[in-house]
């Protein structure tokens, strides 16, 4: 206030004012008001006398120059009048229903003044919004919504019901009324009223039974993406957004299935999406506001059912292009993504994680499950434990956020292709899955040796040793089970000790401590069955070595309490 000049402070006082004397003489009329009370303290300078309601029109901003709105109702009031405004655009819905589809014994009343009608009483729907808009905007914005639903509908029934018109004539009309309630939006500008038309447009055509699942229905629910794509920009509010997306993905699903054209369906379903993911990138740039975390989740499920519907519908009709169009899309809009990243640099987009996720789906069911060939899956393994010993890579508390959907599809590959390996490696079926363990107990120790500081301590560690010992055992099993079971022990030994010899480098406690059980195992096998079952002098040297290796790691394990404590000096 202290930057404002003199002339525009005696203003805002003097609105200030007017507003005050007008509650007063509101609260007065309703008998609401308060009992009287001490004054408050007078101004340190008296404003000027009321201005006359011209000077006062001149002052308030152009939206408020004309007849001032009713004072703000209460929560509970509100929420009443709302939900009256909703029953009553359902009955003008039911009400027009009926007059698209009623019939007259006399024949006067035929399907052409039928649909004309129809479209009368749209037509009035919105005059009439538009007569109420003074009184009360936001109420009075349900009565164009309702216009717009039964002009749609009854677009949709001279089509569909009666053949009055031709299906380009129909669509063009349908592209009009989209039109119309792009327009109707640019004088209103209440976010009541292209919700109440999004849902009541979708849902029309299924709730009359004017046909939902036709080939023109199809088109009519896309031009329907359009125009609520175009409003919702303006609407400023995802809101809108989202439930057109969610309404144009189920009608269109629906609608598909219904007619057994999949290729219609999936072409449809593409151009939905392509429309959706376009809005959402138009709205970012437009009105410089990236999509929240909130809003971004809330898309999500949408993105999964197209994706799921999509798949069915080009799964059906090109097998061998489903996985590859799926990545397309997911390329899509990690571009569209990376387009609106650009423009805000300095700021955090909301929508990473819901990209992230959408991507990973798409990459685990297409890429891995369905392109990458049997033979190279196991091989995974090798790759992302390979990744996961990039420095850069955080490993320590796990991932988290954005990154936490990727981060447990990687930990389900690894878990599916770790079960494969073991399952192979018993029943010993196969021997490229000999290599293929090899090659994973190898990346897993180059991961410990590279990131063992870093996975010291989490709760990841313990496993990851577990699964290392485990792939080592099954397979120097499978390497050495041809030579003898004297063999098989004796490696199991060497491993361990080797294990064991290496924590005691590193000061590694809770790595000394798996190798022991390693290490029991090995050492009862030689005990109890192979010393068993051997001649003397093999049995001699295999009691021999096998308590050289206890004596030896327990002589490691008793420097294991100290080791702690070195560390925290």
């Amino acid at each position: 206030m202290e930057n404002q000049s003199f002339e525009e402070r005696i203003k805002s006082e003097s609105r200030l004012k007017f507003i005050e004397e007008r509650l007063a003489r509101l609260e007065k009329t309703l008998g609401l008001a308060k009992p009287e009370t001490a004054p408050a303290p007078a101004p340190a300078a008296p404003p000027p006398p009321p201005p006359q309601p011209a000077a006062i029109s001149a002052a308030l901003p152009v939206s408020f120059a004309g007849a001032p709105r009713p004072a703000a109702a209460a929560p509970g009031t509100r929420a009443g009048g709302n939900l009256l405004g909703i029953v009553g655009v359902i009955c003008f819905v039911l009400a027009a229903g009926f007059i698209i589809k009623l019939s007259l014994d006399s024949g006067w009343l035929t399907p052409p003044r039928q649909i004309g009608l129809a479209l009368l009483f749209g037509l009035g729907l919105v005059v009439a919004g538009f007569a109420l808009m003074g009184a009360d905007r936001e109420y009075a914005s349900y009565l164009p919504a309702a216009g717009i639903i039964v002009l749609y509908a009854a677009v949709f029934a001279a089509h569909r019901l009666y053949n009055l018109l031709p299906f380009e004539s129909a669509i063009s009309l349908s592209a009009m009324v989209s039109g119309l309630c792009v327009w109707i939006y640019t004088r209103i500008r209440e976010d009541v009223y292209p919700v109440t038309a999004a849902v009541g447009s979708y849902f029309a055509p299924a709730i009359l039974n004017l046909g939902a699942g036709s080939v023109f229905a199809v088109y009519y629910y896309l031009l329907c993406s359009i125009g609520f794509a175009v409003i919702s920009i303006w609407v400023k509010s995802r809101t809108l957004t989202v439930v057109s997306a969610y309404l144009a993905m189920l009608m269109t699903a629906l609608a598909g299935i219904e007619l057994k054209d999949d290729r219609l369906a999936a072409t449809m379903l593409g151009l939905n999406f392509i429309i959706l993911s376009a809005g959402v990138y138009f709205y970012t740039v437009q009105n410089k506001t990236p999509l929240t975390e909130r809003e971004s989740a809330s898309m999500l499920p949408a993105l999964l059912f197209f994706y799921a519907m999509e798949y069915y519908f080009i799964d059906r009709l090109l097998p061998g292009l489903a996985p590859w169009l799926s990545l397309g899309f997911a390329g899509l809009l990690l571009g569209l993504y990376l387009a609106a990243k650009a423009r805000f640099p300095e700021g955090k987009m909301g929508s990473e994680g819901m990209i992230l996720s959408f991507i990973t789906v798409v990459c685990f069911h297409s890429f891995y499950l369905e392109l990458l060939p049997a033979g190279v899956r196991p091989w995974m393994f090798v790759a992302i434990t390979a990744f996961f010993c990039i420095p850069d890579v955080k490993l320590r508390g796990g991932a988290g956020g954005a990154w936490r959907i990727p981060a447990l599809g990687l930990m389900a590959v690894l878990a599916i292709e770790f079960f494969s390996m073991v399952s192979h490696l018993l029943a010993g079926t196969d021997g490229s899955w000999l290599a293929v363990s090899l090659f994973s107990v190898v990346s897993l120790w180059i991961l410990i040796a590279f990131r063992g500081d870093d996975l010291a301590g989490t709760d990841g560690y313990g496993p990851l040793l577990g699964a290392a010992h485990l792939l080592a055992v099954l397979g120097l099993y499978r390497l050495t089970k041809d030579a003898g079971s004297l063999e098989v022990s004796i490696s199991w030994l060497i491993y361990a000790v080797a294990v064991i010899a290496y924590a005691f480098s590193r000061k590694d406690e809770t790595l000394a401590r798996s190798a022991v059980f390693v290490l029991a195992f090995a050492a009862g096998k030689a005990l109890l069955y192979d010393a068993a079952s051997a001649p003397t002098v093999v049995r001699i040297v295999c009691l021999l070595l096998t308590g050289a290796a206890l004596y030896g790691s327990g002589f490691f394990l008793r420097k294991i309490a100290g080791w702690k404590t070195e560390k925290q000096a």
